[in-house]
């Protein structure tokens, strides 16, 4: 009868201990499912302006790793990181007790960019006739790939490429819109407002390139170079 008895009180504490480690497997899935959905929802969110097609994977969460329970989550991108590629977004716990956690991503963007239709010379200029649209995934393209055909009719080749080569802004000889020592503006904007300064260009810069200039009271800027002799600064 001792004997029984203590077999029953033992299964009871090991029927106790299941019990608790199946809450806090419960619970480690539910904050991995919580932060999972929280990192798709971030990347739609920083993606929701392109006009494109987006596929957004996100890894799965080791399921070894021990969170304690949040109230709070908050997704970012860490510095220099763009939303789309392969990436990784960090997501924050803000309460009731802070920590963070680092979720490898993938998103994928469709949309229409631009081929040589034929092959191309150096010094040749580019007319709709050479080139061609293409419906793919953007996201994997070097940097720079021309997603508008106005971006590359009339524009000069740096050197030959044959046919089904992906038109990149680099390829093209850049002629300066801002010279050096030329007056310009700077135009200043955001949210509701509009400001306008004379400055004077201190290097040339092609249309969409980084610029300097210096304001009339000393100040030195840097903004994007725009056709019309302005740099525009967000």
């Amino acid at each position: 009868m001792k004997h029984l008895s203590r077999l029953i009180f033992a299964i009871i504490i090991l029927t106790m201990h299941a019990k608790a480690l199946g809450q806090i497997a419960t619970t480690q899935s539910e904050q991995s499912i919580a932060i999972s959905k929280e990192v798709e929802r971030f990347l739609r969110l920083q993606t929701s302006q392109l006009n494109n097609d987006i596929e957004i994977g996100v890894k799965p969460i080791d399921s070894r790793l021990k969170l304690q329970s949040c109230d709070e989550l908050v997704g970012f991108l860490p510095p220099g990181t763009k939303a789309w590629g392969k990436l990784t977004v960090g997501v924050r716990c803000t309460k009731p007790k802070a920590w963070t956690i680092y979720v490898a991503a993938q998103v994928r963007v469709f949309g229409d960019y631009y081929a040589t239709k034929s092959p191309v010379n150096a010094g040749q200029k580019i007319t709709e006739k050479d080139v061609v649209k293409i419906r793919g995934e953007i996201s994997n393209q070097a940097p720079g790939v021309i997603l508008s055909i106005d971006n590359a009719i009339g524009k000069t080749m740096q050197s030959g490429y044959p046919a089904g080569v992906s038109l990149r802004a680099d390829m093209f000889k850049l002629i300066p819109i801002i010279q050096q020592g030329q007056s310009i503006k700077i135009i200043s904007q955001g949210a509701g407002f509009r400001v306008s300064n004379d400055a004077i260009a201190l290097n040339n810069a092609s249309e969409g390139q980084i610029t300097k200039a210096k304001t009339q009271s000393g100040v030195l800027v840097s903004g994007i170079a725009r056709s019309g002799g302005f740099i525009e600064v967000q």
